[in-house]
């Protein structure tokens, strides 16, 4: 029932700041024009892919362990505080040598210096909501997304109203992400009694502990950033507009991340500390859940590329092709993320961080060297920022495959099986009704037959069960009630 009531808490403030997010996604690029925005891709990009190094793992440790040691967060987060607050000093030097070689602007180098300052607060408040996650209190990090991301969208909004250089896109950024620090301080301390300490031994053994988690973690975050990196030394900070573009619509599909983060993770450490039974059960229906939300999402992206690239201008019309190359990346994404959570959490942990690591770090990149100088040739304008959603797709379709075999039977049911099987049938029903009866029509107009006929499809043929649904929803109107939640320490007591 916590994690019910969380979700809905969370999903509240999520369909708020997505609402947000969804503004900017299209009004900057508009704005800016392609070049102009990819070099502003570039260098977040470029300072995300530099910072990664303050990620330590923790996110994930958190939300295994404080769940079931709340008290256990103040032995090593006010160790690891001052740890990547030493990295920071250290890493904004080096790129600051790094950058005065480089041959970009002075407005792309001094918006690297500023993104940098903002994926260093990004990283610390990643561990500051883990714990609040980790602990069930959410309603004011909801509240305090919702502001922080009005402030962000604000003050992009008087940038890009001002006409400011480019080096000021990265503060409205800065400043949001400082003001989550300030109330995510705040919350742990009342929710949690987190206190700043040092205690290096303590830090030393969840350090140790979070390496495999660490380094997932920054293979995962390298995923597409060092891609964008890529793409714009070996074509153009043009093909990265475009690829920024299709990349802004289709991680719209990926709203559903946070939530898997903060409320499913915690439940499943829970569900794993009584019985690996229990963890399966919840993975498969996670599986399913995730896979009834964004596999229609996806069929939106992809038959309605056009329209949703030209609500961009037409000058991002090359980004298209690589809309639709990046829309069933996320699908994939989200089976691997309930897969790689069922293996860490039975204690497989180097599994997951193997093959992603693999994937992003290694396989990826290959990927990219090889495909986006042949394609932008090929295809001309938006060919390279085919070529790198080419490569990610491809990675991800590879990793997917490994995680899940290192599941095995642990990976599906028959409920689950049939349901993909059915939902694929009305994906391909719908995509052949796209090139034949609807054809001749307004695109607009087919769009939405299409997603009426998803929707009546998916119910008629029982890919998606209108009672799974019923039963999340009763749950939900019985939030008030303490019966349910006073049940289950008898089931399972906490020690």
């Amino acid at each position: 029932m916590g994690a019910v009531r969380n979700g809905l808490q969370l999903g509240g403030s999520l369909l708020v700041t997505y609402a947000i997010a969804m503004g900017v996604r299209f009004l900057l690029p508009a704005h800016l024009g392609p070049e102009r925005f990819g070099s502003f891709n570039w260098a977040d990009s470029f300072s995300a892919v530099f910072f990664i190094a303050t990620h330590l793992g923790l996110e994930m440790y958190i939300r295994k362990e404080v769940t079931r040691r709340p008290a256990h967060a103040s032995d090593f987060f006010g160790t690891t505080l001052l740890l990547r607050l030493g990295l920071t000093v250290v890493l904004m030097g080096v790129l600051g040598l790094v950058m005065a070689n480089d041959e970009h602007s002075s407005d792309v180098r001094n918006l690297v210096y500023v993104t940098a300052v903002a994926q260093s607060l990004i990283m610390v408040n990643a561990s500051v909501a883990a714990l609040l996650h980790a602990k069930g209190k959410v309603a004011g990090l909801s509240v305090s997304n919702i502001v922080t991301k009005l402030v962000w969208g604000g003050g992009l909004f008087v940038v890009a109203w001002a006409g400011l250089p480019l080096p000021w896109l990265g503060v409205p950024l800065v400043a949001s992400e400082a003001v989550k620090l300030g109330v995510g301080w705040y919350l742990a301390r009342v929710h949690m009694g987190l206190t700043f300490k040092v205690d290096l031994p303590a830090t030393w053994k969840v350090l140790k502990a979070s390496l495999p988690f660490f380094i997932t973690g920054a293979a995962l975050a390298t995923n597409g950033r060092l891609d964008v990196m890529i793409l714009g030394m070996k074509a153009s900070h043009q093909e990265v507009g475009f690829y920024g573009a299709a990349w802004n619509i289709a991680g719209l599909t990926f709203f559903l991340n946070p939530v898997f983060g903060w409320v499913l993770m915690p439940l499943a450490s829970r569900a794993a500390e009584r019985s690996e039974e229990e963890l399966t059960r919840l993975v498969r229906r996670a599986m399913e859940g995730t896979l009834v939300v964004t596999v229609p999402m996806m069929m939106l992206i992809v038959m309605g590329a056009p329209l949703w690239v030209g609500l961009m201008g037409d000058q991002f019309a090359p980004s298209t092709l690589s809309l639709r190359l990046l829309s069933p990346l996320f699908v994939l994404a989200f089976v691997t993320m309930n897969a790689g959570l069922w293996l860490t959490m039975t204690n497989r942990e180097w599994w997951v961080t193997i093959t992603n690591s693999t994937g992003s770090l290694l396989l990826s990149p290959i990927l990219n060297l090889m495909l986006v100088p042949f394609m932008h040739r090929a295809l001309g304008n938006g060919g390279g920022a085919a070529a790198t959603a080419t490569a990610l797709l491809v990675m991800e379709v590879l990793v997917t495959i490994s995680l899940m075999g290192r599941m095995g039977r642990a990976a599906f049911d028959s409920r689950l099986l049939s349901m993909v099987v059915r939902t694929a049938v009305v994906c391909l029903t719908i995509v052949v009704a796209d090139q034949t009866l609807f054809a001749p029509l307004n695109p607009w107009v087919r769009l939405g037959l299409e997603a009426v006929l998803y929707v009546v499809g998916v119910l008629a043929i029982g890919a998606v069960r209108p009672g799974d649904v019923l039963q999340v929803l009763r749950l939900a109107r019985r939030r008030g009630r303490p019966e349910p939640e006073a049940a289950a320490p008898a089931v399972a007591p906490v020690p």
